[in-house]
């Protein structure tokens, strides 16, 4: 068993893994994932993320966010009249459902770019 003092001076007990679990704490900051995508680092479990949608940046306060829910954020209505793209570091963009959900402390996670669809689309 460890005993370690943090800054704050209250002692932790227990093993590396037991160490990291209790760090593992919500930060009182907005994360940037166009920043930690840079880093090659996951961004940590904090009170909201900046996301860039179509250049644009934008702050979201929870952690997991649908197709639908970028498209109105970005005021781009109605959301069936667009496609959603998501581009995670070192991978092509690749589409996003309306309902389907984005884990944005994914590690990689850059932005989104919303087009809108050609009528032979859908």
């Amino acid at each position: 068993m460890n005993f370690d003092t943090p800054e704050d001076g209250k002692a932790i007990l227990g093993n590396d893994s037991e160490k990291t679990a209790i760090r593992e704490e919500i930060l009182d900051e907005i994360a940037d994932l166009e920043e930690y995508a840079r880093r090659g680092v996951a961004p940590p479990h904090c009170r909201g993320y900046r996301i860039r949608i179509n250049g644009e940046r934008y702050e979201v306060f929870k952690p997991v966010i649908t197709g639908l829910e970028v498209l109105e954020l970005a005021k781009l209505t109605p959301p069936k009249d667009y496609t959603l793209r998501l581009k995670i570091a070192g991978q092509p963009p690749r589409k996003i459902a309306l309902h389907e959900s984005v884990d944005l402390r994914t590690p990689g996670v850059e932005k989104f770019k919303a087009t809108p669809r050609e009528q032979t689309e859908g």
